[in-house]
């Protein structure tokens, strides 16, 4: 024997109460979820924009090794160092880079010291990023 479908109470059958009950929520499940995804969407190309942006406004640094050659002045050091592709310098060539004074102080450098550094090509010069001796 089958059970025939009961009301609610109020006289509502159940398929009719539970259709009505989805119509009338505000935010179904599949809205929230496009919702979700539109959200997400939108941080990911923020995310991508902000990284892009920032590799505008401050390029790349170039890793070098080589050996110091001599502190020119305090400002300026002279490198011999290995092939660098991305500045399209052979190996060997004397690299001047650009200094501040303190970053430096600490190495106390010396001609024939082995080093690591990283430079930022700006106009004609590079600019040191980082040093540390190898």
């Amino acid at each position: 024997m089958t059970s025939a479908p009961t009301p609610y109470p109020g006289g509502r059958w159940t398929t009719r109460r539970c259709a009505r009950t989805l119509e009338g929520s505000p935010a179904t499940p599949p809205a929230r979820a496009r919702g979700l995804l539109i959200v997400l969407f939108v941080v990911l190309v923020a995310a991508f924009a902000a990284g892009l942006w920032g590799t505008v406004l401050r390029p790349a640094a170039y890793e070098v090794q080589g050996e110091v050659i001599a502190l020119a002045g305090p400002e300026l050091l002279l490198v011999r160092h290995e092939a660098i592709a991305g500045l399209r310098m052979n190996a060997m060539e004397t690299m001047a880079v650009k200094v501040t004074p303190g970053q430096l102080a600490s190495l106390d450098l010396k001609p024939g010291d082995r080093v690591r550094l990283a430079v930022r090509s700006q106009g004609d010069d590079l600019l040191l990023v980082r040093i540390e001796r190898r």
